[in-house]
């Protein structure tokens, strides 16, 4: 394809203390220009590879021997001035050989690429383009002629910022076309939602990952220089004649390395696992009444972890699972989340079904159910006062409040479970029967009595079989 138009990366030299220095607080000054770094690395690939546009970094100072730029970057100065003169002053450079130009900010790693995309095609018969920011800046501007004194004395980095830009460039007689929303990295809240993003799989910006996964370790001192640190992980399984089960599940667990306790709570099993249990190493065994709230609430008692994942015994944590804990619990906001789940018995064609139904729920909800091995910030367990004291729903209960306190993530990871309930009293059978309680549940109904009903149920389905 032609190349119709340049597109240029604004970026400031990543010097410790004076780059993103709103970032400061959150992950130090080294670690704040460590990711400007990144961010441009991101934004840099994502616009070399488009095929109609002519990539440039514009520059500040003496930036080109502050970090190692991509070996086919063309860097060009900004000069000196304010912000609107000095994209007045590279746009119209770039305006020179082009049919239009765009400027974008090197701070939203990960940008669609339809966004872009949908710049290049709306400059095809717009004057101008505007991709408005969330705090009331603009992530991208795109011009096909730029007059003198076209940005001069715009107010930057202000809540009106957008709105003054695209009122100077109606006066102007430009026709403009408005891009959807979206945000830029300034203040920590921004780098939490670009966490979020990320985990979630919404965004991608490997190098930006990656350089967050190394800060996710790290925490700035009063110098703002950083120091290791990792939450504490203890991972809590309640369990109930599970000998079968449960051998598979701590090896999966000791195999990943992810955990820094692990906690048994046994409610009083007749097939052996109590006294197997005796005979492991590095396992601490939680006697309690027998009810997975109960079990659950024992051991999160007994928890020394800044985090707590509580992890049925018939459920296997994918491979990805330290890290993707590590870095869903970064940003501060996130107060806990949960995994996808896949079903280990595949061959029913209506197992497949059940886990993306659960999938989808959760991912339009941020909701989950135990055996989606829910992880919580043990600060926000203890602010709830952990698991209510009921039979059935105290994972959505305990969920729903998190929600209440923060934000709720759903990894794309999948967690594999065991079907064994589904296969036991048929698979319709056993999702009707969920839908049923979950109505009275949210019908108001006491979970005392649902497990009454649930009793009652499932006594008529095994005589039904």
């Amino acid at each position: 394809m032609e190349t119709l138009g340049h597109i240029c990366i604004f970026f400031k030299s990543p010097i410790p203390g004076s780059v993103k220095t709103r970032l400061i607080p959150a992950v130090g000054a080294e670690g704040a220009a460590r990711l400007a770094e990144a961010f441009l690395l991101d934004t840099w690939a994502a616009v070399h590879q488009l095929p109609w546009a002519k990539a440039i970094v514009a520059t500040t100072g003496s930036m080109a021997n502050s970090m190692k730029f991509p070996a086919d970057a063309q860097l060009w100065s900004q000069g000196e001035g304010d912000l609107g003169e000095r994209l007045e002053r590279v746009l119209g450079r770039a305006l020179l050989g082009s049919h239009f130009a765009i400027a974008l900010g090197a701070d939203s790693p990960g940008l669609p690429a339809r966004l872009l995309e949908q710049a290049r095609a709306a400059l095809d018969s717009s004057d101008a383009v505007l991709g408005p920011c969330e705090d009331g800046g603009f992530y991208l501007i795109g011009l096909r002629r730029c007059p003198p004194g076209l940005l001069v004395g715009i107010p930057w980095s202000q809540p009106e910022t957008h709105v003054r830009t695209l009122s100077r460039l109606r006066q102007a007689g430009f026709k403009v076309h408005i891009l959807e929303p979206w945000f830029d990295v300034d203040r920590p809240e921004d780098l939490a939602t670009l966490r979020r993003m990320i985990v979630d799989g919404d965004v991608a910006a490997p190098e930006t990952a990656r350089r967050l996964q190394e800060l996710s370790q790290s925490e700035p001192d009063d110098h703002g220089s950083t120091r290791p640190h990792r939450l504490k992980l203890s991972v809590i399984i309640p369990a109930l004649n599970e000998l079968e089960q449960l051998p598979r599940t701590l090896a999966r667990v000791e195999e990943l390395q992810l955990a820094d306790e692990i906690i048994i709570v046994d409610g009083g099993s007749t097939d052996g696992t109590r006294e197997w249990l005796e005979h492991r190493a590095g396992i601490h065994v939680v006697d309690s009444v027998r009810g997975k709230g109960a079990q659950l609430s024992a051991g999160a008692r007994t928890a020394t972890g800044d985090a707590l994942l509580f992890l049925h015994a018939d459920c296997w944590l994918p491979s990805d699972a330290a890290g993707k804990l590590e870095s869903a619990l970064s940003p501060p906001q996130v107060v806990g989340g949960a995994f996808h789940v896949r079903f280990a018995e595949q061959h029913p064609w209506l197992l497949r079904l059940v886990a993306a139904g659960i999938n989808l729920r959760s991912s339009l909800r941020r909701s989950a159910t135990g055996d989606q091995a829910i992880f919580v910030r043990r600060s926000a367990y203890e602010a709830l006062g952990g698991f209510s004291p009921w039979p059935l729903f105290e994972d959505i209960d305990l969920v729903n409040r998190l929600k209440n306190l923060g934000r709720f993530v759903v990894l794309g990871s999948e967690v594999t479970i065991s079907a064994r309930r589904y296969l036991d009293h048929g698979i319709l059978r056993t999702v009707l029967v969920i839908y049923v309680l979950r109505a009275g549940y949210w019908a108001g109904v006491s979970p005392m009595t649902l497990k009454k009903w649930f009793g009652d149920i499932r006594h008529h389905l095994a005589l039904g079989r």
